[in-house]
């Protein structure tokens, strides 16, 4: 059995990139506009794509199609919404230090996810920048925080997590583990699970602002080359990412913003 799981982000209103999530245009890079993201869902489904129980694949169970949001933007309760009427469950993975602040999820859409069904899960404290050049106090106090603060908002044991900007370490394993979480979404494109302690590390999909409806059923069901074309594309990037650091940050939002603007 495997698992593919797609990465999403905010769903928000043609051109108000800055209305859900975190603002600013590399960040916008991977927001999508309502109308496209139901297109998504509704293509996938005529598809015939079977969708993931995001509570079965939290206890071992890997086979179908995960849909996950990272951020925690306010959108996250559109998204729930939407899903739902489709009768999809995914996972949200939540920034608790933004929780109740401008453009984020609150406390109360929190627990109405999970009574949808949905599965929430966290995605560090702040978000840092690159949460693998973090020191070990650092990288346990972002895992346990989330945690803690999610655990305290819906009652119930949270155990499940994906890594902020992709930036995977075996550090950054190492204190998921010690804070609890059992299933770690990377960022890494691929169907492949693995194991290290009590923590499995999956990867997924990303599905950006320009993508049509074709591309998010060309991952979920393995067709054509979307996989090895994302894959490709992610270990030409990585590098760049983990070693460039600030300049590579720097030089893709330049980039990115005259995208978002037309």
């Amino acid at each position: 059995m495997t698992l593919a799981t797609l990465m999403y982000h905010d769903v928000v209103s043609a051109g108000r990139w800055d209305d859900s999530g975190f603002a600013g245009s590399a960040a916008a890079h991977y927001k999508l506009e309502t109308a496209n993201f139901i297109a998504h869902l509704d293509a996938m489904r005529a598809a015939g794509t079977t969708f993931a129980d995001p509570d079965t694949v939290a206890g071992g169970q890997y086979d179908g199609c995960l849909l996950t949001y990272d951020d925690g933007g306010a959108s996250a309760s559109v998204a729930g919404e939407l899903m739902k009427a489709r009768g999809i469950r995914g996972c949200f993975f939540i920034t608790t230090g933004r929780i109740g602040s401008a453009g984020f999820v609150d406390a109360p859409a929190l627990r109405a996810l999970r009574q949808q069904g949905h599965l929430i899960g966290s995605h560090s404290h702040t978000h840092p920048a690159n949460i693998s050049a973090l020191d070990a106090y650092a990288l346990h106090d972002e895992w346990r925080r989330s945690v803690d603060t999610l655990e305290q908002i819906l009652g119930e044991r949270v155990h499940t997590a994906s890594v902020p900007g992709g930036f995977m370490s075996a550090s950054v394993l190492r204190a998921a583990d010690a804070a609890g979480i059992r299933t770690l979404f990377t960022s890494e494109p691929t169907t492949r699970e693995w194991h290290s302690g009590s923590c499995a590390v999956l990867g997924r999909y990303a599905l950006l602002r320009s993508d049509a409806p074709a591309t998010a059923v060309a991952l979920a069901v393995g067709e054509g080359s979307a996989r090895l074309r994302q894959w490709a594309a992610w270990n030409v990037k990585k590098p760049l990412k983990r070693w460039a650091g600030p300049v590579y940050r720097f030089a893709r939002a330049r980039l990115l913003h005259g995208r978002v603007q037309t």
